[in-house]
């Protein structure tokens, strides 16, 4: 059966997207495209859309996923330049896409939501937001709200650096201002964006001062340009591009049992740990700075990063790399726990995202007036990831549980948007005003994910960001991404509880 596409009365819920990201455009396009459906509004912070490949434009930029699986299954791009997009290209292909499906006339760009509550008697939500540019605030209520904000979007920064007198920024709000050339540069953190960054301003700096609390898992980047024959055969050729496309998927999809801790998984972790083994070996022959770049964890406990330049900046002269602990900031200068200090003229924190705090305390009310933060606490309980029992009417995109370590999120993000699109037809069909997932699947889904994530390595001791303050995996999905398809193929309204129109 196809889809049910208005109410009996020909009438469609009103819908409150928040985020004009990947997320958020995605649930726009696929409401238009699969429902017929136009009575939604995206609400975006920013002046632009894009999320983080608009806040992230820091040098080096770029995605860490093939180029021709990150862009949406429906709305292919034939005219990637390399193997690996740099941010202005994914975010040049956001525009060209919001264009296309005309998205630009629904967004209100600027506007802060800040504050979103259930009215159970309404059954509806009631969001107050405010406009950044004249002050002005406003309410909508709304029968249905993605959230499509994303877990990468609250930049981690650590309390004693605000002690430095000097200028200094986040990689995710870098300060295109400010010229580092023949400057003394610091970076602290040395995860993904600092792995971005260090080749990408290495030569153009006096001095390199890069403190790695954790080394990383680094493997060879093959980015590979696209020559004009490649994109007229992705454009002319039937079916090539999608069995490209569909060759990039399943070769990422395999890589799932190099994350696997379980004795049957032993080969491809092997594989995968000797690859990034011998490539460090290969690339960094000075035995001291090799020992600094080498990690003390299981591989894939933390994100395994692709690049080929980052070991060849770190052996520059102008670059030294610490890996003492930062003991303190005194105006300029860095002072680490062996005593050694640094002065530099400027900071940059490449030091992460709150990715487990994904909404702030009192921003989002639920049923019966719960506080949906402080009700999930440390351990969110969702049915996949993509709602609750306290939200009725409400799906989270890319919420707990959801990440992924070895493949595109965009997959999950599609996947989450058509089972929301699903559950809004059934609604529409039954003529009811709100669905709401029963506490015994959430607990379920929940309970199933603990129990798997025990045989995956990101539950190994590495003090990754997959983890909350406990240990526990709340951030990432425990298997593949057709597995997680294939659980959320069709709507279940077993799962379900709903309350009918009147």
């Amino acid at each position: 059966m196809g889809l049910t596409k208005t109410y009996m009365d020909g009438s469609t819920p009103t819908i409150a997207i928040i985020g004009a990201g990947f997320s958020g455009l995605c649930a726009a396009i696929r409401l238009q495209t699969q429902l017929d459906l136009y009575s939604y509004h995206v609400f975006e912070l920013e002046p632009d859309i894009g999320g983080t490949w608009w806040s992230n434009t820091y040098p080096g930029c770029a995605c860490d996923v093939k180029s021709h699986n990150y862009a949406f299954s429906f709305e292919p791009n034939y005219d990637w330049s390399r193997s690996y997009a740099p941010q202005q290209e994914i975010w040049d292909y956001l525009r060209r896409t919001a264009r296309k499906y005309n998205l630009y006339e629904k967004i209100s760009f600027r506007t802060e939501i800040t504050h979103v509550e259930w009215n159970e008697g309404l059954q509806k939500w009631e969001l107050d937001y405010v406009n950044l540019n004249s002050g002005q605030t406003s309410k909508m209520e709304a029968d249905i709200v993605f959230s499509g904000m994303g877990p990468l979007r609250i930049p981690q920064i650590p309390k004693e650096f605000e002690a430095f007198e000097g200028p200094k920024w986040h990689t995710a709000q870098w300060d295109h201002s400010y010229d580092l050339t023949n400057r003394r540069v610091a970076i602290v953190g040395s995860g993904a964006s600092a792995i971005q960054v260090v080749p990408s301003i290495a030569k153009k700096v006096k001095t390199l001062e890069y403190y790695q609390r954790t080394a990383s898992y680094i493997v060879p980047r093959r980015n590979a340009h696209y020559s004009a024959l490649w994109k007229w055969m992705f454009r002319k050729i039937p079916f090539f591009h999608f069995i490209y496309y569909k060759i990039l998927y399943w070769s990422s999809e395999y890589t799932i049992a190099a994350f696997s801790s379980k004795r049957k998984d032993r080969i491809p972790r092997l594989v995968v740990t000797f690859l990034a083994w011998f490539f460090r070996y290969v690339q960094v022959r000075d035995k001291i700075l090799r020992q600094k770049l080498t990690p003390n964890y299981e591989i894939g406990c933390r994100r395994i990063v692709v690049s080929s330049n980052y070991y060849p900046a770190l052996k520059r002269k102008n670059v030294n790399v610490h890996t003492e602990t930062i003991s303190g900031v005194n105006g300029n200068t860095i002072i680490l726990k062996d005593g050694s200090v640094q002065e530099v003229d400027a900071l940059i924190l490449a030091t992460g995202f709150h990715v487990q705090r994904i909404l702030p305390l009192g921003f989002l009310i639920g049923k019966g007036g719960c506080d949906v933060m402080e009700k999930f606490g440390k351990n969110p309980v969702t049915y996949y990831g993509l709602t609750s029992y306290v939200t009725p009417n409400l799906f989270f995109l890319l919420g707990p549980n959801t990440g992924l370590g070895h493949n595109s999120v965009l997959f999950m993000i599609e996947t989450q948007v058509e089972y929301a699109i699903k559950a809004i037809s059934f609604m529409m069909e039954k003529d009811l005003v709100s669905v709401q997932a029963t506490k015994t699947a959430c607990e379920e889904f929940v309970d199933e994910a603990d129990q798997k994530m025990k045989g995956m390595v990101w539950s190994s001791n590495c003090n990754s960001w997959y983890q909350n303050e406990d240990g526990k995996v709340t951030a990432l999905w425990w298997g593949s991404c057709s597995h997680y398809w294939w659980r959320l193929r069709k709507f279940r309204p077993a799962h379900f509880v709903g309350v009918r129109r009147i």
